[in-house]
C-alpha cells in the first residue's frame, strides 16, 4: 500500500509540476506587476495631490491678498505644504546617498497612501534614468522651482499685509507675480501628467503581453494533460452518477431527519434525527415498511398523503417543501416540513426515495409567539393599540352595516396621578402598577369583551352593555371598582383612581374606529380636566366635545402639513409714523413682520387662528417655530444685504421654554449667514409674563448675538409694567384692541398714550397694530408712537420672491 502511495505521488508530481511552475511564475509576475502598477499609479496620484495643492494655494493666497484674512493665509499654508513635501521627497531621493527615511516621511505627509510609499521610492530609484521617467522628473523639478517662487510671494505678501502701512502697489505687484507663476505652472503640470500617463500605458502593455504569453503556455499544458484524464473520467461517470445523487441527498440532510426508502416503501436508512422523530431504532426500522412506522396527513383536512407515489409521478426532484402532519405508530403527532428526492440507477429508472424532514414545532411556536407579540402589549398582556383599533373597527363597521354585535360601549380609561407613582417609587413600581391594573381590568370583563393598553397609563375597553344598563352606568361601575382597588409595592398599600371617557356605540353613529377612539379620548381628557376620578360620556351632539375632537383632528392635519411642507410665509410691512405715507404711491418698506399660513390638502389657505390653538395643546408649536425660523432665514439670505432691513419672526411660549430651541436658533443663524441685526423676534406679553425668568434669559442671549426683540400684544393682559424692567426688549407692540377704536373711545386713546409714554421712558420703541385709516395714523403720530402696522399700509402678502426685494416693497 505504501509503495502504491509513493508511486501515485510520483505520478501525480510528474503530471502536475508544469502547472505548479507556471502558477508560481504567474503569481510572482502578477505580484511584481501589481507592485509596479500600484507605484506608477501612486505617482499619478501624487501629481494630482501636487496639482491640487498648487491650485488651492493659489486660490487661498489670492483670497488672502484681497482680504488680508488670517485664517485664509493658514489655509494657503496648509495647501502649499503638500507640494513642498513632495519637493522634499524628490530632493531626498535625488542625492548620491538617498535619504530614504526623510523621503518616506515627506511622501506620507504629502498624502500618498502609506502602503504605496515603498513602491514609489523603489520605482524612483530603479527607473530614474529611463527616458520617460527622467523627463517626468525634469517637469517635477521645474514645478518645484515655481512652488518655491510661490512660497516666496506668499511670505512677502504676508509681510506686506502685516506692515503698518501696506502699499497697494506692492500688493498688486505680488498678486500679478502670483498670477504669472500660476500660468507657468499649469503647462508643466499637464506635461508631467502626460509623461506619467504614457509611462503607465507602456508598462501596462508590457505586463499584458507577458501575462498573455504565460496564460497561453498554461492553456497549452492544460489541453495536453486534460486529454490524458478524459477517457478515465468518462468510464467512471456512470458509476459515479447514482452514488453522487445518493451522497448529495445525504449531505443535504445534515441536521435534519433523513429517511431513505426503496420504491416499495421499505426503509433502507434513517439517521439519528429521524429515529428520534419516528420514536424507533435502526434495528426495528430497517427493512420495515414506512407505513408501519408512520404516516403523513394533510394538516387541514386530515387526508392521507402518499409521498412515494407523488414523488415518482412528479417531474421535479427534489420536490417540496410541503408541510404535513406526521403521525407515528406510537400515536405522537408532529408537524413537519418534507422535501422529497428521487434516486435513479444507471438506466435513469427510479431506484428509491429520500425524505428530508424538518421538525416545525419550535418554528410554529415561534411564529405564534410573534403573532401574539404583534397584537399584545408586552408589559400587561392586553391587546396593543393597533389590535384594539382593529377590533373596534370591526365593531363599528358591523354596526354601520346593521349587523348584530354584542359590543356596544367603548371606554377610554386614564389613570389619575400615575406620574406621581413613577416619581415617588420609580418606574419599576409604575410597571408593577400597570400589570396589576391590567389583571384587575381583565378579571372584570364579561365573556367576549375586550381590553387593550392604548399607551402609557391609558387603557381601552370594548364592553357588552346590557339592555337595561346605560353606558354611563357601566362606566360608573368600573370607576367605583377602581376606587376600591388596592395594590402593594413593598410595604406600601396604594390606591388608584381613573378618569373615564365613554362612547355608547348604540347612540353615536361614528364612521370609523379612529373617530370613535378620538371621541372617547377627548371625553377622557375632559373628565380629567373637570377634576379627575369621574366619567364623561361622549356625544356627537356635545358642542364643547366636538370642538375638542376637532382640535385632535387639527393636530393630525398639522403633522401632515409639516411632513409635506404645506406651510407658507406671508409678510406685512411695519412703517415709521414719521414717514409721509401715501397708500396710492409705491413705497419701499424696510421693516416687515413674517406671518404664517397653512395650505390645506385641497389647496385652500388656512389662517393661523384655526390651527394654532390645536398646535399649542398638542405640543406642535416648537416644530412649527423651527420650520418658520429655517424657512425665514433661507429667504432672507437670498435678499440683497441692506442694513436697514429688519424682519420680525414670531415665537411661541413652547419654544421659549425649550432649552434646545435656542441652540437650534443660533445654529440656523450661523449656517444661513444672515446678519443677526436684521432679525427681530416677537413673543406675546402673556407668554413673557408666564415664563418671566426663562423669557428674560432667552431674550438676553439673543440680544447678545445682535438680534432685536419685541413684546407682542402688549396691554392685552395688563399684568404690570414692573416686569418690563427685567425684559430687555427693543419694541412694545401695542395690542390692536386699543388701536382700532381709539378715535371713538377716549379710554382706549388714553391707554395707548400711557403705554407709549411708559415705553419711551424705559427706552423702548412702540409699534401700533391694526392701523386701518389715515386718521388713526395721524393720532398715533401726534402721540409720538414710533411705528405702525395695519391694513392701511398693506395687507399680509405671500412671500413668493426669493431673489429680490420686490414683494417686500
Amino acid at each position: 500500500m505504501r509503495g502504491m502511495d509513493r508511486a501515485t505521488n510520483r505520478q501525480l508530481l510528474r503530471a502536475t509540476w508544469p502547472f505548479l511552475v507556471v502558477v508560481v511564475l504567474m503569481v510572482a509576475l502578477a505580484s511584481v506587476s501589481l507592485q509596479i502598477m500600484s507605484s506608477v499609479r501612486a505617482y499619478i496620484g501624487g501629481e494630482s495631490t501636487w496639482s491640487k495643492g498648487q491650485k488651492d494655494a493659489v486660490f487661498y493666497l489670492s483670497m488672502y491678498g484681497h482680504t488680508g484674512d488670517g485664517p485664509t493665509f493658514d489655509k494657503y499654508q496648509a495647501a502649499i505644504a503638500r507640494p513642498l513635501a513632495l519637493q522634499r521627497a524628490r530632493l531626498a531621493l535625488d542625492r548620491d546617498t538617498p535619504d530614504v527615511a526623510a523621503a518616506r516621511q515627506a511622501l506620507i505627509f504629502s498624502g500618498i497612501f502609506p502602503g504605496d510609499v515603498d513602491g514609489v521610492i523603489w520605482v524612483f530609484r530603479t527607473f530614474r534614468h529611463l527616458d520617460d521617467f527622467k523627463t517626468a522628473l525634469g517637469y517635477w523639478s521645474e514645478g518645484d522651482t515655481l512652488i518655491n517662487s510661490m512660497a516666496s510671494v506668499g511670505d512677502r505678501l504676508q509681510a506686506e499685509l502685516k506692515s503698518p502701512r501696506p502699499g497697494p502697489d506692492d500688493i498688486d505687484r505680488l498678486m500679478a507675480e502670483l498670477e504669472r507663476i500660476n500660468e507657468t505652472v499649469s503647462p508643466i503640470s499637464v506635461a508631467f501628467s502626460n509623461v506619467l500617463s504614457s509611462a503607465f500605458r507602456k508598462v501596462a502593455t508590457l505586463l499584458l503581453v507577458t501575462n498573455v504569453a504565460v496564460a497561453l503556455i498554461l492553456a497549452a499544458l492544460s489541453g495536453i494533460y486534460a486529454r490524458r484524464y478524459l477517457a478515465a473520467v468518462l468510464s467512471k461517470e456512470k458509476a459515479l452518477r447514482a452514488s453522487e445523487a445518493r451522497a448529495r441527498a445525504m449531505l443535504g440532510s445534515i441536521g435534519e431527519a433523513v429517511i431513505s426508502l426503496r420504491p416499495s416503501g421499505v426503509v433502507e436508512f434513517l439517521n439519528p434525527v429521524a429515529e428520534r422523530l419516528l420514536d424507533t431504532t435502526p434495528g426495528a426500522a430497517l427493512g420495515q415498511s414506512f407505513a408501519t412506522l408512520a404516516s403523513f396527513r394533510d394538516e387541514h383536512d386530515g387526508t392521507l398523503v402518499d409521498l412515494i407515489r407523488e414523488a415518482f409521478a412528479s417531474d421535479e426532484s427534489p420536490s417540496g417543501p410541503v408541510e404535513l402532519q406526521l403521525n407515528t405508530h406510537r400515536g405522537a403527532t408532529t408537524y413537519v416540513q418534507v422535501v422529497t428526492s428521487v434516486l435513479r440507477d444507471f438506466n435513469d429508472a427510479p431506484s428509491g426515495v429520500v425524505l428530508l424532514l424538518r421538525n416545525m414545532t419550535e418554528h410554529r411556536e415561534y411564529v405564534e409567539n410573534l403573532a401574539w407579540q404583534a397584537t399584545h402589549d408586552k408589559l400587561t398582556g392586553l391587546l396593543n393599540r393597533e389590535a384594539f383599533e382593529h377590533r373596534l373597527g370591526e365593531v363599528v363597521n358591523a354596526r354601520a352595516a346593521d349587523e348584530k354585535n354584542g359590543l356596544t360601549t367603548l371606554i377610554v380609561l386614564d389613570l389619575d396621578q400615575f406620574k406621581t407613582v413613577n416619581d415617588s417609587f420609580g418606574h419599576a413600581a409604575g410597571d408593577v402598577m400597570l400589570q396589576q391594573i391590567a389583571q384587575f381590568i381583565a378579571a372584570g370583563l364579561e365573556p367576549g369583551e375586550l381590553a387593550g393598553r392604548l399607551g402609557g397609563d391609558e387603557f381601552g375597553l370594548l364592553l357588552a352593555t346590557r339592555e337595561y344598563e346605560t353606558a354611563h352606568e357601566r362606566a360608573e361601575t368600573i370607576r367605583r371598582s377602581f376606587a376600591a382597588f388596592e395594590w402593594t409595592w413593598g410595604t406600601h398599600h396604594l390606591t388608584a383612581t381613573a378618569s373615564i371617557g365613554a362612547v355608547d356605540l348604540r347612540v353615536n353613529a361614528l364612521s370609523d374606529a379612529k373617530l370613535a377612539l378620538r371621541y372617547a379620548d377627548v371625553a377622557c381628557y375632559m373628565a380629567k380636566a373637570r377634576g379627575r376620578d369621574r366619567v364623561q360620556i361622549a356625544s356627537s351632539t356635545d358642542g364643547e366635545l366636538t370642538r375638542q375632537v376637532g382640535q385632535v383632528s387639527w393636530a393630525g392635519r398639522i403633522r401632515d402639513a409639516l411632513a409635506q411642507n404645506r406651510f407658507r410665509l406671508y409678510v406685512q410691512p411695519i412703517c415709521r409714523t414719521s414717514d409721509d405715507f401715501d397708500p396710492d404711491r409705491r413705497v419701499e418698506h424696510h421693516h416687515h413682520e413674517i406671518l404664517l399660513r397653512m395650505v390645506d390638502e385641497d389647496g385652500s389657505i388656512i389662517a393661523p387662528g384655526a390651527f394654532i390653538p390645536a398646535a399649542e395643546r398638542y405640543g406642535l408649536m416648537s416644530a412649527i417655530d423651527r420650520w418658520v425660523v429655517k424657512e425665514s432665514l433661507r429667504r432672507i439670505r437670498s435678499l440683497p444685504n441692506d442694513p436697514r432691513v429688519e424682519f420680525a419672526i414670531n415665537l411661541s411660549g413652547a419654544s421659549i421654554g425649550d432649552e434646545r430651541f435656542i441652540d437650534y436658533l443660533f445654529a440656523q443663524i450661523t449656517q444661513s449667514g444672515v446678519r443677526p441685526q436684521s432679525l427681530c423676534f416677537e413673543i406675546t406679553e402673556t407668554t413673557a409674563v408666564a415664563n418671566l425668568g426663562i423669557a428674560g434669559q432667552f431674550i438676553s442671549e439673543l440680544k447678545d448675538r445682535g438680534c432685536r426683540f419685541a413684546l407682542d400684544d402688549f396691554g392685552a393682559g395688563m399684568s404690570s409694567f414692573g416686569y418690563l424692567k427685567g425684559l430687555p426688549v427693543d419694541y412694545l407692540k401695542i395690542d390692536g384692541s386699543f388701536i382700532k377704536d381709539m378715535l371713538s373711545d377716549p379710554v382706549d386713546q388714553e391707554m395707548v398714550a400711557a403705554i407709549n409714554d411708559i415705553a419711551h421712558s424705559m427706552g423702548r420703541k412702540t409699534i401700533a397694530e391694526y392701523v386701518e385709516d389715515r386718521d388713526t395714523l395721524m393720532a398715533l403720530r401726534k402721540m409720538g408712537v414710533d411705528y405702525v402696522q395695519g391694513y392701511y399700509f398693506g395687507r399680509p402678502q405671500p412671500w413668493v420672491c426669493e431673489t429680490s426685494a420686490e414683494t417686500l416693497s
